[in-house]
């Protein structure tokens, strides 16, 4: 095994995780426990779990308010991105890492010899991953050879014998030379084949480590945002957040801060009592309220965007409480 292992990666949460794979490279027997003993949970602040790193099969017990599961929130879940211990355990690892814990993490894997040799950081929809390059292992010098058995000179041929055996070789040396011509000129008809060849059939491989654990970081912001966020709801004719919509919107601002190029439009909505008139004016209210929340929070202004839309768009009929709500859209 190595015992020196360098990081390249992308995204400081792919660099993270690129740094736990490089400790599994150097120590192959580790388990859960031990695991999370070599990376305390005090090196991440950002996260609501004591420990780094889970087993998959804990995933049901991180819900939210509402009872809904936000594992994927927190971890990384998917299958290539999940560590396999050496027991055929498999562990997901925290995701969120802000700037100042992803830097004690570096210092901190640095006794272990591993190093980050960089981080990029990515814009837009640029995938990130990362690649880890091993050290070679020592050299293991060769056994000298023992001092009471000394190499036996080699005895000397009568000179006859060399006179004699000196005749094959010029054979030899003639089919060597008639080889290398035939070498020479297959190769510059091969070079001569590749130049006249058009340059569109070139093929332009991309380096393998670019591929190692790649995923779409603001495809998974999105999907997170769509599916955890939008359950900011609000009291009867009211647009002041509930103890319960501030929870949301907290964990809503901690992403936006890790992802600062994602934008919103908040679109509010109102169940239908009332009139047309009153319940639109409301539904803007509740989304210039969500605004200002996450605006309070440290959010720009500029990323973000409101729309009321009344009473139009229910989406439970049955349960008018459920239509008294915010919806949050990435837009950019």
């Amino acid at each position: 095994m190595p015992n020196k292992v360098k990081v390249y990666g992308k995204a400081q949460s792919r660099t993270a995780l690129g740094i736990a794979n490089a400790y599994l490279v150097i120590n192959p027997d580790v388990t859960l426990e031990e695991l999370n003993a070599a990376f305390p949970g005090s090196l991440n602040s950002a996260n609501r779990c004591d420990t780094i790193f889970i087993d998959i099969n804990d995933s049901e017990k991180f819900k939210n308010s509402e009872g809904k599961s936000n594992y994927e929130m927190y971890f990384f879940e998917k299958e290539d991105e999940q560590l396999t211990l050496k027991n055929g355990q498999k562990v997901a690892m925290q995701q969120l890492w802000q700037k100042e814990d992803f830097d004690k993490l570096v210092e901190w894997v640095k006794q272990y010899n591993i190093e980050v040799v960089e981080c990029k950081p990515i814009e837009g929809f640029q995938k990130g991953g990362f690649t880890l390059e091993y050290d070679p292992d020592p050299v293991v010098a060769a056994a000298p050879i023992p001092v009471s058995q000394p190499a036996k000179e080699p005895e000397k041929e009568p000179e006859k014998k060399k006179k004699c055996c000196c005749w094959w070789l010029l054979p030899l040396i003639i089919f060597l030379i008639i080889v290398l011509i035939i070498l020479l000129m297959r190769s510059c008809t091969k070079r001569q084949q590749l130049q006249q060849a058009p340059q569109q059939e070139a093929v332009v491989q991309e380096p393998v480590a670019e591929k190692v654990c790649d995923t779409v970081i603001t495809a998974d912001t999105v999907e997170a945002i769509q599916k955890n966020f939008n359950a900011a709801q609000f009291e009867a004719a009211q647009a002041n957040l509930t103890d319960a919509s501030k929870l949301v919107l907290d964990d809503l601002a901690a992403m936006l801060d890790k992802h600062p190029n994602v934008k919103l439009r908040i679109v509010g909505h109102a169940s239908s009592d009332g009139t047309a008139a009153f319940n639109q004016k409301l539904s803007e209210q509740r989304a210039a309220v969500a605004a200002d929340y996450l605006i309070s929070k440290g959010i720009a202004a500029d990323r973000i965007q409101t729309e009321g839309k009344g009473s139009s768009e229910p989406i439970d009929k049955d349960h008018r409480e459920m239509n008294r709500r915010t919806e949050f859209i990435v837009v950019e």
